[in-house]
């Protein structure tokens, strides 16, 4: 299968047991795993049978082989993960929500060896060469200056060598804080605009666009299908260089309720397919009892593309379907790695979709 290349910060999730607060659980037990946005996508590629090299920095030492280790143990190619004594190995605190209490992260990513590399640091020549693919997310360039320097390079190797940008969105309003002269956004703003104007396939939802990119659907429908069509146009009239667009149509009615789908815009036809599909109308996923949503936009990430390596086998349609069935399944996961295969992606799209034993 052709090649998909993550670039990202892997990080330590610490996770208080269940539905616990941090308060609650310390001094105490606490679990710790792994995570962030693009080694998630790498793990999902992988869990699907996929080619993928995952690119990041990490500190010499046990922590960072312990990493190196698990991701290899899914079949990712970590050869080109720089090992450096800066530094150390960035983590987060998340504390999961239920009902009307929100999920809430805690960065410490601040003095990792992620944030303190300097840019020059990546041969992204070497690395990227032979790729079909680089996924990069709006987390990364958020990090720390040098981190966003590096995102640049690796971007813009890819245009001049034809590989092909795919930039997910995921603003992150607790990071963007390396430049003292703009506000948060103001820098998110100026930073991800750029990136997009390189990229070939964007990934977002209709707030972000708005809010960090300025695009805004023109319609007035509550139609969620008619708003993504029209904001797909939205986006290429800003971004011409696109030639997909992807658009997360999660309505969030609980922390543990919410309606799940994608939508997907090719401009070679001009066609926008969305999924999943009740015969020909949109018809969500209803998870109505999430067990962990982190991650899962990462899982949607790394089967679309998955699914836009394998043209010759699947549609647009069919791509679609089986990102936002990626997607959904991730939410029944603990953790931020998503741990669903191809087969189990396959089962949810033919209808099992009721949750029963499989014997």
């Amino acid at each position: 299968m052709k090649k998909i290349v993550t670039f990202g910060e892997v990080m330590i999730r610490f996770s208080p047991p269940g539905l616990n607060r941090v308060i609650q659980s310390l001094p105490g037990s606490i679990e710790a795993s792994y995570g962030g946005a693009e080694a998630n996508a790498a793990v999902q590629v992988a869990m699907l049978g996929g080619n993928v090299d995952f690119v990041s920095s990490l500190p010499v030492g046990d922590v960072g082989d312990s990493c190196l280790n698990y991701l290899k143990g899914f079949g990712i190619n970590i050869d080109s993960v720089v090992r450096s004594e800066l530094g150390c190995m960035g983590s987060y605190y998340l504390e999961t929500g239920a009902n009307q209490r929100p999920s809430v992260v805690e960065y410490h990513r601040t003095g990792s060896t992620f944030s303190l590399l300097p840019k020059n640091n990546y041969n992204w020549s070497e690395i990227i060469n032979g790729a079909e693919w680089v996924l990069i997310s709006g987390v990364t360039p958020a990090i720390s200056k040098s981190a966003c320097g590096a995102v640049m390079d690796a971007i813009e190797t890819a245009n001049k060598l034809g590989v092909k940008v795919c930039f997910d969105l995921n603003y992150r309003m607790k990071l963007w804080r390396w430049d003292p002269k703009s506000t948060p956004m103001q820098l998110a703003s100026q930073v991800l605009k750029q990136c997009v104007q390189k990229s070939d396939l964007v990934i977002g939802n209709e707030q972000v666009f708005s809010n960090v990119l300025g695009v805004s659907t023109k319609t007035s429908s509550q139609d969620l299908t008619v708003r993504t069509k029209d904001l797909a146009s939205q986006i290429i009239k800003s971004f011409p260089n696109l030639s997909y667009v992807a658009l997360n149509m999660r309505e969030i009615l609980s922390a543990t309720h919410n309606r799940f789908g994608l939508s997907l815009y090719d401009k070679s036809t001009n066609v926008s397919v969305v999924a999943p599909l009740n015969k020909t109308d949109y018809f969500p996923y209803e998870i109505t009892n999430i067990v962990d949503r982190v991650g899962a936009g990462d899982a949607l990430a790394g089967a679309l593309l998955y699914g836009l390596c394998n043209l010759d086998t699947f549609d647009h349609q069919h791509v679609a379907e089986f990102a936002a069935a990626a997607g959904c399944l991730a939410h029944s996961i603990v953790g931020d790695f998503s741990f669903i295969n191809k087969k189990e992606i396959e089962n949810l799209l033919t209808g099992n979709s009721l949750g029963g034993v499989v014997r």
